[in-house]
């Protein structure tokens, strides 16, 4: 258990000496990365450093890295006795610890239990950490006493770490000056939790810059290296900086300082880069920051190739410091001009230095990426023999590299879109999810024939092979967005005819054939349909009216229908894969059912007797020209505004409401106010709070 409390307080302490991290570039979203990964932790990283998610994930990485190496060593300091999954419940879980025989790790688990309220804090319950220095004295005799030189040195840390937060700070500096032999020669990962204590206990003395120093020790290949970079924020000044320098005993380690320096968010990277660069030309923290800032620059791939001349002009200076190093390692300098030059679009100069690069490092992966990502960039077109080429040269690299393949799909839209090739284009944006609802009828019908079709390229047979295996994994998604195209354009018997189990499996949520005062028609009972059943009533109402084209009721119950399955009903859930609250999905479809709904209102209407349900026949004409109304309002009149005929008014502007009685809304509603006084649908339409008692109200107040 005291590895877990010693992660904890280790968290503990994280938040007590964290600070601030950048980096140089706009965007903190690498969508692509097609460099070499590093072990290195700060080279996993091209973010700000000190951002909550970023630090969480460093902090939840070390936390897996450490358990894995601690219960190594437990596991070769109990001679391979016990597996680790066995360990990890003795030493973590506090279970089955008696199986440990041996009598000083016995009593070291005890221990280990018997001080753990002293580092775990719980916000839920008061703690009483006035016993806590007692057990440093314990500790301090066991390491005096005991044999074992792997319980000595997490003596000396339990010892350390309970005197650093619970003690003095002299006490704990006194504790690691006497004690720190022990980490002589020592290969264990207690020797770095020792460092990061005795690093803070001297942060804590007020001896910032050493304290800082030892901090930097852990910087490289270290368990906790995450702990020099957060507790550099110590150093604010010129003057602090140079006193760290002061502590560096050698070229590298002086170096390395303005490296860990130009992690901050706020620093000059260039100017750390030309600091290191005048003391040692070939430091490798000269190329840990090129690499870094290297890294970072991938986000100028999401442009897709496209270069921004701010971007240029930003990071001019950098380029021209890449052009002019003099170092005997051109690696990482070359490597990132090729990249640099991808972006602003100068390919020529990029391709010089990556044909040198391949034939002084044959097969280097980076560098094939990198060769292929400017080939992609390259293309101004795209044919069948480009398609080949593509496939060639991408199927060259595994599927599980994401971001090359992704690049490959992002390249492959831009190319299509600029040929105006709409449902290849659709294919390469819906490789990785498929979304139907960006799918016509059309290129519904292109991408059946696709499934089906043999394909005449080595890509498209690719991408087939694909599409195939997702619509076979999820084919009710499939067979539901095909109903929905078909019924969205109106094409009940086709829906039918494809006898999917959907047709039976999902209900309409409201009567489809009610025509109500209510806007979108939902009320009454929930589920009275299936699809089929609906379709079926629907067909055979289309039948009917064949048959005799003046059918009041059939006229009637098809409007409402058609009124129910545009985007303003209470049906159309059966007519998109998606389907938004406030964007119109086809708004031309939904115009065109509209208008159809008031063609067969108005034949019923023409033909109608009834008093009652001629008055409903024209509130319901009246309410369908105001959706229809909605529809084409001009509701952003900026130019460009994506809102402006796709988004669906509230009903709450009296503009809107003015312009819709202007624009003939007024004609139905003073029909039912002259004619239809005296019927009872009349004096439903007035209790309600609705559009018509809103223009009863306006006009008698005129």
């Amino acid at each position: 258990m005291i590895f877990k409390i010693v992660l904890l307080t280790i968290s503990l302490s994280l938040s007590l000496f964290s600070c601030g991290g950048g980096y140089w570039w706009n965007s903190e979203d690498v969508e692509f990365h097609f460099l070499d990964n590093k072990d290195n932790l700060y080279l996993q990283y091209s973010n700000d450093l000190s951002s909550a998610s970023t630090y969480n994930d460093i902090i939840y990485k070390y936390s897996i890295k450490n358990k894995k190496e601690n219960l190594k060593e437990w596991q070769v300091a109990l001679e391979n006795r016990f597996s680790i999954k066995e360990l990890e419940d003795i030493i973590y879980k506090n279970r089955n610890q008696e199986l440990i025989l041996d009598e000083e790790f016995q009593e070291y688990l005890k221990f280990i239990k018997e001080q753990e309220y002293c580092v775990t804090y719980n916000p839920y319950i008061n703690q009483d950490f006035t016993y806590c220095k007692d057990f440093i004295p314990i500790a301090l005799n066991k390491i005096d006493n005991t044999k074992n030189s792997f319980l000595k040195q997490r003596y000396f840390y339990i010892a350390l770490r309970l005197s650093h937060y619970k003690d003095s700070t002299k006490n704990s500096l006194d504790i690691y000056n006497k004690y720190s032999y022990l980490l002589n020669n020592s290969n264990s990962i207690v020797k770095d939790w020792i460092q990061g204590l005795y690093a803070g206990a001297l942060v804590k003395n007020n001896e910032i810059a050493k304290g800082v120093y030892e901090f930097s020790k852990l910087f490289e290949n270290s368990i906790n290296s995450h702990l020099s970079f957060y507790n550099f924020k110590y150093i604010k000044s010129q003057e602090n900086f140079d006193e760290l320098l002061n502590y560096a005993k050698n070229v590298d380690e002086k170096t390395k300082m303005y490296a860990i320096r130009a992690l901050n968010y706020n620093s000059n990277v260039l100017e750390e880069m030309k600091n290191i660069y005048n003391i040692d030309k070939n430091s490798k923290w000269l190329d840990f920051l090129i690499f870094r800032e290297l890294l970072k620059s991938q986000t100028l791939h999401n442009t897709y190739g496209s270069a921004y001349k701010d971007y240029e002009n930003e990071n001019s200076e950098y380029i021209d410091f890449l052009k002019n190093i003099d170092k005997d390692d051109r690696y990482l300098v070359d490597l990132s001009l090729v990249h640099f030059n991808i972006y602003f679009k100068k390919y020529e100069e990029s391709k010089k230095i990556l044909d040198r690069l391949l034939v002084e490092f044959p097969n280097k992966h980076e560098l094939e990426v990198a060769s292929y990502i400017l080939y992609l960039n390259s293309l101004k077109s795209i044919d069948s023999s480009i398609e080949d080429e593509i496939y060639k040269r991408v199927s060259h690299f595994n599927e599980n590299e994401f971001d090359i393949y992704k690049y490959t799909l992002n390249t492959l839209s831009n190319l299509y879109k600029n040929q105006n090739q709409d449902f290849e284009k659709y294919l390469s944006d819906n490789f990785y999810y498929i979304e139907y609802k960006d799918l016509d009828l059309e290129n519904f019908k292109k991408f059946e024939m696709f499934l089906e079709t043999k394909q005449d390229t080595k890509l498209r047979e690719f991408l087939q092979t694909k599409f195939k295996k997702m619509v076979t994994a999820n084919k009710s998604s499939f067979d539901f967005a095909k109903i929905t195209v078909l019924i969205n354009n109106l094409k009940f018997q086709e829906a039918l005819d494809t006898n999917f189990e959907i047709l039976d499996k999902t209900k309409v949520e409201f009567n489809p054939f009610n025509g109500l005062i209510r806007g979108n028609n939902r009320s009454g009972t929930k589920e009275p349909f299936t699809i089929r059943e609906f379709l079926q009533r629907v067909i055979k109402i289309e039948n009917e009216l064949e048959k005799n084209p003046n059918s009041v009721m059939d006229n009637f119950l098809l409007a409402n229908s058609l009124y129910n399955l545009s985007h303003f009903g209470n049906i159309n859930r059966v007519t998109t894969v998606y389907r938004s609250n406030y964007l119109v999905h086809t708004p031309k479809l939904q115009e065109q059912k509209l208008n159809l709904a008031i063609n067969y209102y108005e034949k019923a209407l023409e033909n109608s007797k009834d008093i009652e349900l001629n008055a409903k026949i024209t509130y319901l004409i009246a309410k369908t020209k105001l959706a229809i109304f909605d529809l084409n309002y001009d509701k952003y009149p900026q130019e460009n505004n994506w809102w402006k005929k796709n988004s669906v008014y509230n009903y709450g502007s009296d503009e809107f409401y003015e312009k819709f009685l202007e624009n003939s809304g007024s004609r139905y509603f003073n029909i039912l106010q002259n004619n239809f006084k005296d019927t009872r649908y009349y004096n439903e339409l007035i209790q309600e709070c609705g559009d018509f008692k809103t223009y009863i109200n306006r006009d008698n107040k005129g």
